[in-house]
């Protein structure tokens, strides 16, 4: 299979199509502004005010457990209100976006109208098939727990050693549930199933097709490097800006800059990945 022309095709997708760019934007912004409204309505901006007013030195374990104990509340329902939005906002955006890149993949026209065109039945497989994946990590985390708690309470005397089988273990049940769900979302497009049926597809593909799975993920890794080192040298270059300027309203615009700067490089890996599993699947169906 010629990988390379596919990475290829998907880079001229984007530069084609930067519409596919703008789902994953609102979710940057919204993300971001919740973000600071959880500083605020959770108590932490008035917190660290009066603090830095009181002119303390600050430590930061003190700082943590004060501000915990005293407003504990308001932190529970802020960050779960802050979860709950970024997560139906999150299922939304890749709702529109997937839906989105299935119609590039299949040569079908897309515009700013598809934006507005995602399906509830969309938004719901993807919630269901991200709580199918959560269920499924949970309950390998715990057996491992459980595991690694009875070989303990047998063996006293290499919990070192237990310890570092047990991350091992973890890292390459990690690997394979990775290796085994990449193409979760090209199923789920692609094949119009629902959330329980992809996941045991994307299984079964990664078992039959595993030659092609190795070598996408292998390809996804690789390009994410780059992406992640390009993204670190953007985050430098605005951080020693930062440090050339005094005025507070100046360094906060710079900070900002920096974090769209990143943000924009990882977007354009995460819709080049999504754009390069679809069209890699798309011409190696599931033979079940």
């Amino acid at each position: 299979m010629h990988y390379m022309e596919f990475v290829k095709k998907s880079f001229q997708n984007i530069k084609k199509y930067p519409v596919l760019l703008l789902p994953e934007t609102v979710l940057f912004f919204a993300t971001y502004f919740l973000t600071l409204a959880l500083y605020r309505f959770s108590g932490l901006a008035e917190f660290a005010k009066a603090a830095l007013v009181a002119g303390q030195k600050i430590d930061i374990a003190s700082f943590i457990g004060d501000f915990a104990q005293g407003y504990m509340g308001q932190i529970i329902w802020s960050f779960a209100a802050f979860v709950f939005l970024t997560f139906i906002i999150g299922a939304g955006t890749e709702a529109i976006k997937f839906r989105m890149v299935k119609k590039v993949i299949f040569r079908e026209h897309i515009s700013i109208r598809d934006l507005f065109g995602g399906r509830w039945k969309d938004f719901w497989r993807i919630v269901a098939m991200k709580m199918i994946i959560y269920l499924i990590a949970m309950a390998i985390f715990l057996s491992l727990m459980l595991l690694a708690s009875f070989v303990l309470s047998f063996i006293n005397g290499l919990s070192s050693l237990i310890a570092w089988v047990a991350i091992g273990i973890g890292i390459a049940v990690f690997v394979i549930l990775s290796l085994g769900l990449l193409f979760r979302y090209a199923l789920l497009f692609i094949e119009e199933q629902n959330a329980a049926t992809t996941v045991r597809w994307s299984f079964h593909y990664f078992r039959t097709h595993n030659k092609i799975v190795l070598a996408s993920w292998l390809i996804t890794m690789g390009i994410a490097l780059l992406f992640t080192f390009a993204s670190a040298i953007a985050t430098v270059i605005f951080t020693s800006f930062r440090g050339m300027v005094a005025v507070p309203t100046a360094i906060y615009f710079i900070s900002f800059l920096g974090t769209v700067a990143a943000f924009g490089i990882r977007l354009i890996y995460n819709v080049w990945s999504s754009l390069f599993l679809f069209e890699v699947y798309n011409k190696n169906e599931i033979v079940l």
